[in-house]
């Protein structure tokens, strides 16, 4: 009896930083920023954030804060960060849509038990624009970008006599966000990570993450939070060969939807192997016409170099190609 009350007790602690990350989800007042719904579209700053960093993630429909085992977890879930196992430096370039490009680096390492940390810079170009007076002559040019930069951590908070894979995992990042169009304006914002111990023969994982819990941005005289995403992430690991990932994504300024993905590794030889991938989502299903919400992708690892592709349509709006390297040492 006093084995099973010392493991509630655990249970209770490590589900503890879960419901803080709820509490702070929830919406405030009743406006429709805070409703997680269609009327809230378009209410929140800093849409940048939501852009997916990593090829892998992408192609995977965008379902990837369960799997997250490298530098990018820093982007999706930094909980994701405890499975670092050597030091990871990750890149990615996306050539976006309307001449727009998003560039992503990211530095992790692993400081054994004690847990593993890293620091990312995102960043978003919107290519260079006319300024024009009322009455449509051009005064100049101007360049408007979104930056942030994050700091990282991830530890185990239970279970230390058990293996890594029956603990708890907490992780944070505190962010720092700029927005910059004709002013600028920036803020600070935070996400939190929690991964649950893995079950049924370490085959199942699942996560929760809060991400930009806070911050506000500034544009002219009107202010509107940052983009507020709630994830519960799901993979099952069917072989070493097959991955299955799932994401129930809930954005503060739209409807929540589903991504799902799958992942099929294929062995070259003892240091190479080859990746394919696919995946698809329901955001926005309705809103744009032409092939969309499905995603496409594969990678190459060679010993510790790693370099993946995703393609993601978006209907008429065009298509968004990510290619992003992952070195280990």
């Amino acid at each position: 009896m006093k084995k099973r009350s010392r493991q509630n007790i655990s249970f209770a602690a490590a589900l503890l930083p879960g419901l803080l990350l709820c509490i702070l989800a929830l919406p405030r007042g009743s406006s429709a920023a805070g409703g997680f719904n269609s009327g809230a579209a378009g209410t929140s700053s800093g849409q940048f954030l939501k852009i997916a960093a990593g090829a892998r993630g992408a192609a995977l429909g965008e379902a990837y804060s369960a799997l997250a085992d490298d530098a990018f977890a820093l982007d999706w879930n930094p909980a994701g960060l405890i499975n670092i196992k050597k030091n990871s430096m990750a890149v990615m370039h996306a050539p976006y849509l309307a001449g727009t490009f998003a560039d992503y680096f990211a530095y992790a390492e692993t400081t054994g038990e004690v847990g593993s940390w890293g620091v990312a810079l995102k960043y978003m170009n919107y290519g260079k624009m006319n300024r024009t007076d009322s009455s449509g002559m051009v005064l100049g040019t101007f360049t408007p970008y979104d930056a942030s930069i994050n700091v990282g951590f991830a530890c185990y908070i239970t279970g230390f006599n058990k293996d890594p894979e029956e603990r708890f995992v907490l992780g944070a990042t505190g962010k720092f966000v700029k927005s910059q169009i004709l002013s600028d304006d920036n803020t600070v914002s935070a996400d939190i990570g929690l991964n649950l111990p893995y079950m049924f023969d370490n085959r199942f994982h699942m996560s929760l993450t809060a991400q930009n819990i806070m911050g506000t941005l500034r544009y002219d005289k009107e202010e509107a939070p940052l983009p507020l995403i709630l994830r519960f992430g799901t993979v099952t690991k069917f072989s070493e060969y097959f991955n299955l990932t799932g994401d129930i994504i809930a954005s503060r300024d739209n409807l929540p939807f589903l991504a799902m993905g799958g992942e099929l590794k294929l062995p070259i030889y003892e240091d190479m192997d080859a990746a394919l991938r696919a995946g698809f989502n329901t955001r926005a299903i309705s809103d744009v016409g032409g092939t969309r919400n499905v995603s496409f992708g594969g990678g190459l690892r060679y010993t510790g170099y790693q370099l993946d592709y995703a393609f993601s349509p978006f209907g008429d709006l065009g298509s968004v190609h990510r290619v992003s390297a992952i070195i280990t040492f």
